[in-house]
């Protein structure tokens, strides 16, 4: 039985030594202070030794791993949430930060549908900018309409009861597809529509790789594929369509992204999608997406 008023914090932590002290600095910043945070090792790094050694021992943190390192995010995730013990399920990744308040102002909203989220402040780890914010045009109830205007990974507080689930063993999107899948049964989340945490995007991120493009093309063509073959977890059908319609407009703006890397752009896809004066302009109809090339 879960504990009533904890969060469960889930830290999948891979060569994570340069900002994970940051993340953890967040939590203990946190004016809510029942939280229990599980960091999963996907490298096989003794985390607990290491902290320890930089003077860090909290008894709300907790330590596993994956059976195999380089299991990726996501099944390091589904590691952690065997072990939580909280009402409250809430991700979060190494390189990102919470902000003080955000446990404490996304619990009280998280009560109507069980399902709470925030914008998000997309900074560069490197020059401490911040590029965009996640929700452009924020709503006070987010639905699955709402994924269409941001391509930010948007981050959300879940009942546990919400949170049954697994995380996809997806490349890239798996996050959003379990997103969506509590969102489906919630009906819709309640949005903090200022940003509580931060997005952080930095050189060595899978976002800067040369092959970027190419891995979330496989990415979002492995979950076409399997949202026509199994459905993915998705029961309601115009829901499940919904998806479909979604990660196939995400597949297009990774190709438009892809050719505007072929015509000279030097950034990574948050700035690219982000930009006003775009390489490209996509456009979506009547069910259909539109493509247009343009030049900056």
């Amino acid at each position: 039985m879960a504990i009533a008023n904890l969060v469960s914090i889930i830290m999948p932590v891979h060569q994570g030594q340069m900002t994970l002290i940051r993340a953890l600095d967040s939590l203990f910043k946190q004016t809510y202070p029942n939280w229990e945070c599980i960091l999963i090792a996907d490298d096989g790094f003794d985390y607990k030794w290491w902290l320890k050694q930089q003077g860090i021992q909290d008894i709300r943190l907790r330590f596993t791993q994956t059976e195999q390192a380089r299991s990726g995010p996501n099944i390091a995730r589904n590691v952690g949430k065997k072990l939580a013990r909280g009402e409250w399920i809430a991700p979060l990744d190494v390189d990102d930060l919470y902000y003080p308040t955000r446990l404490a102002q996304l619990i009280p909203l998280a009560q109507a549908s069980g399902l709470a989220l925030d914008n998000v402040c997309v900074v560069n780890d490197d020059s401490q900018k911040t590029i965009t914010m996640g929700l452009k045009q924020p709503t006070t109830q987010l639905s699955i309409n709402d994924f269409f205007t941001t391509n930010t990974p948007l981050l959300f507080l879940f009942h546990h009861s919400l949170a049954q689930h697994s995380w996809e063993p997806i490349a890239r999107g798996g996050d959003t597809l379990f997103n969506l899948r509590a969102l489906e049964t919630a009906g819709y989340a309640t949005c903090h529509q200022e940003a509580l945490h931060e997005y952080r995007v930095y050189k060595q991120s899978m976002c800067h790789s040369p092959n970027v493009g190419n891995i979330f093309d496989q990415a979002y063509q492995e979950t076409l594929q399997r949202l026509h073959l199994d459905g993915l977890g998705f029961q309601n059908t115009q829901f499940k369509n919904k998806v479909i319609e979604l990660i196939t407009y995400k597949k297009t703006l990774n190709l438009a992204f892809e050719k505007a890397i072929e015509n000279g752009f030097n950034g990574d896809f948050q700035a690219f999608s982000s930009t006003s004066q775009s390489y490209s302009k996509i456009s979506l109809s009547n069910n259909q997406i539109h493509l247009n090339s343009t030049s900056l």
